[in-house]
């Protein structure tokens, strides 16, 4: 079971969307924040917070309640597969074509991987770090807190 969050926007729905049109995105539903995204669809809102793989990604889907003046988001993080429209046959092929292209690539993520196991070899020898990686909470907090104006509630 994914965790659970809400925030808060100390105006109603209508504001929370006004604020968005101020970012340019040529009357396209999504708004786009440095690495993050904002879908707006009739009267649904996703907060893309992560790439997940090729044309996938990682989504704040909120539920939105407006109450006193004030628009509450509460939702989890979920994953949202590569959209794929094939079928049958050529379905097939593709992932045929997939097996022999890393069938091909085998021998260059061996030499990656040494190089890699390498450089962390060196790393450990003086001691440098890899800096830490931002979790997808921490980029959801980020996208809601300081580009869209809201406050978590505890």
């Amino acid at each position: 079971m994914s965790k659970s969050y809400s925030f808060e926007f100390s105006g109603t729905k209508e504001m929370f969307l006004n604020q968005l049109n101020k970012y340019n995105n040529n009357n396209q539903r999504f708004f786009y924040f440095d690495d993050y995204i904002v879908e707006c669809s009739d009267d649904d809102i996703r907060f893309g917070v992560a790439r997940g793989g090729h044309s996938g990604g990682y989504w704040f889907v909120p539920t939105i309640t407006e109450l006193d003046g004030k628009t509450i988001f509460c939702g989890s993080i979920e994953h949202s597969g590569a959209y794929t429209s094939q079928k049958g046959i050529k379905k097939i092929l593709n992932k045929i074509e997939e097996v022999f292209l890393w069938i091909m690539l085998i021998p260059f993520v061996i030499i990656v991987k040494v190089c890699l196991f390498f450089s962390w070899i060196v790393r450990k020898i003086f001691k440098r770090t890899k800096p830490k990686e931002e979790s997808l909470e921490d980029k959801l907090h980020n996208l809601m807190e300081n580009y869209l104006n809201c406050k978590p509630i505890q």
